[in-house]
């Protein structure tokens, strides 16, 4: 929609950007001009769906009376003495019916005359969305001048950036928010939320994650900690605690070392692994929880038949290295998933899928075999919507910092690859492989991630203060970002890995998928970024934020985990 629609005034419609009063004979280089189309504001508005917007805060604690100050240009004046404002305001209200008890919806209206500025009303805990008119009459030219705003509220920690950080030996979780051009951080995002708490649930936090889905409605904020348990909170609920385990019970040894999502949720085809640094991983689908493998499965593998470092999924099944026996194994993707969060915590499901040795066999590659090397990162190759094809594909080194790329082809052998038969005696896959006499990652391996938005087949990392993009085709590299002097880049993550193509019409998360958030160290201090980055994966110079500070000046710990948190419809609030 256009910024401004050039209006006359009838019953507060516009259909033209100015107001004949009378039978003039202008000249229009000697008489004034308001520039109405380029009105900004103060705070800034953003350039919604619907035309500009301004978000206020959700008031948690009282009511706030938010000031909104409009900019105009004029050819022959730089102050307001000639103009008159009025601001012609409207909101819907929820009220109950005292003849019949029943909710109404009602619309409140107001006519405000204050020259330049409008000042709106928002209740603590409420949301309100105001349509704004502001009427501009320039008494030197009896001209009147239109224009239309939304003034709403934004929920606290909307479309937002999380991330642990460590400070004097504890871990706190912070925020950053991005509203128009002003960022807004915090190093204590829970002491935001809940002003009243004092204790830190986070203090032994290690690792985050995330999953939203629309039905039932989830916003979960995954908190993975040392003691081998986690926590999902509602990020848009002031951080409440959804009453589900995130992980079942295990041994203490559990620390989580990755958590990966592969698929896209709104086919209902997304997939989730968590893998721990002592070699076990669990499994989930769209909700905060993942159950063990193979639980109540018969002739499976368990914990201790096995050591994962790496892994993925496809449409059809989970597929990891087994570092323990140097082999490949999986297990289908099926399973029985409840369908509302309740029944998680009433009645958690299990596991009934084996899982099996994939039987791959390495003889046909030779030295190339990934026998003796070790497997750092499991992926598939599949750009947006055609995810079904996918195949999987897994980063090796061996001890001499040489790279591989392995990719396995499904065998159809009337399902077994599919998970269909733990006794089968066939191969799962067949494999072929390559070095990669280019890939030189370093030493923070972690930080290895691929993303399916782009069609070309890359590969990100972090090495030092960089972060580089490599094609996997063809070797050939490309410095992305380059931390500020002194710091290290120690994560990168993009905000969805979410196969959704942005041109399909069931996607519900725009450009979301070409984001990356980024997290970085000097010393005992940290600070965390984002790019944007456009289809073809080079950057946007449009879009870039960096910040190493809350609100009040106090530096961040060092970063060790950062999360974007996003609304299900990104695509319809791009902020």
């Amino acid at each position: 929609m256009k910024n401004i629609i050039y209006v006359a005034m009838s019953a507060l419609l516009l259909t033209s950007c100015y107001e004949d009063k009378g039978n003039y004979d202008y000249r229009f280089d000697s008489m004034n001009q308001v520039d109405i189309s380029n009105v900004s504001y103060q705070p800034e508005a953003y350039e919604g769906v619907s035309g500009k917007v301004i978000e206020v805060q959700l008031p948690l604690t009282e009511d706030k009376v938010q000031r909104v100050e409009a900019k105009l240009s004029q050819t022959l004046t730089d102050n307001y003495d000639n103009l008159d404002f009025t601001w012609y305001t409207s909101y819907t209200a929820s009220k109950t019916d005292p003849m019949t008890g029943r909710p109404i919806v009602e619309a409140v209206k107001d006519t405000l005359h204050t020259r330049g500025y409008v000042d709106l009303e928002f209740p603590v805990n409420t949301d309100r969305d105001y349509a704004v008119i502001m009427e501009v009459k320039d008494r030197s030219t009896d001209l009147d001048y239109y224009a239309e705003l939304n003034v709403k509220t934004r929920k606290l920690f909307k479309n937002s950036l999380f991330f642990l950080h460590q400070k004097g030996g504890e871990t706190f979780l912070g925020n950053v928010e991005k509203i128009g051009t002003m960022l807004e951080s915090r190093s204590n995002a829970y002491k935001t939320a809940k002003p009243t708490i004092t204790d830190n649930p986070f203090a032994d936090a290690v690792k985050l994650g995330y999953t939203s889905c629309p039905d039932p409605e989830v916003n979960g904020l995954m908190v993975f900690r040392s003691n081998g348990r986690g926590n999902t909170y509602n990020v848009f609920k002031a951080l409440d605690t959804y009453n589900v385990p995130l992980v079942p019970t295990v041994s203490s040894s559990f620390v989580a070392s990755r958590v990966i999502s592969v698929g896209d949720i709104s086919r209902f085809a997304a997939y989730k692994c968590l893998l721990s640094r002592d070699g076990q991983f669990y499994i989930g689908n769209w909700a905060p929880f993942y159950t063990v493998p193979g639980e109540w499965a018969e002739e499976s593998l368990h914990s201790g038949d096995y050591r994962v470092t790496a892994a993925t999924a496809t449409e059809s099944c989970y597929v990891l290295w087994d570092a323990k026996n140097n082999r490949f194994i999986y297990q289908s993707v099926r399973g029985d998933y409840p369908s509302q969060l309740n029944e998680y915590a009433q009645n958690p499901p299990h596991s009934v899928q084996p899982v099996m040795d994939a039987k791959v066999d390495f003889s046909s590659l030779g030295t190339l075999s990934p026998v003796g090397k070790t497997a750092v990162y499991g992926f598939i190759a599949s750009h947006n919507e055609f995810f079904p094809d996918a195949k999987p594909q897994f980063i090796f080194k061996d001890a001499d910092n040489n790279f591989y790329l392995y990719e396995l082809t499904p065998v159809d052998a009337g399902g077994k690859s599919r998970g269909g038969d733990a006794g089968a005696s066939e191969s799962a896959f067949t494999i072929t492989g390559k070095m990669l006499p280019d890939f030189h990652p370093g030493s923070n391996l972690a930080s290895i991630t691929y993303n399916p938005w782009f069609s070309t087949n890359y590969i990100f990392y972090a090495k030092d203060d960089n972060v580089i993009r490599h094609n996997l085709s063809n070797g050939d590299e490309q410095v992305i970002y380059t931390a500020p002097t002194g710091y290290t880049v120690s994560v990168i993550k993009f905000r969805t890995e979410d196969a959704a193509s942005n041109s399909s019409e069931f996607c519900s998360f725009g450009e979301l998928g070409l984001y990356l958030s980024i997290g970085m160290n000097k010393d005992n201090n940290g600070a965390v970024a984002e790019i944007k980055l456009n289809p073809a994966a080079d950057v946007d110079e449009s879009y870039s934020v960096f910040c190493d500070k809350d609100s009040e000046g106090n530096a961040f710990g060092r970063i060790l985990d950062v999360q974007f948190a996003h609304v299900w419809s990104f695509i319809k609030d791009n902020q």
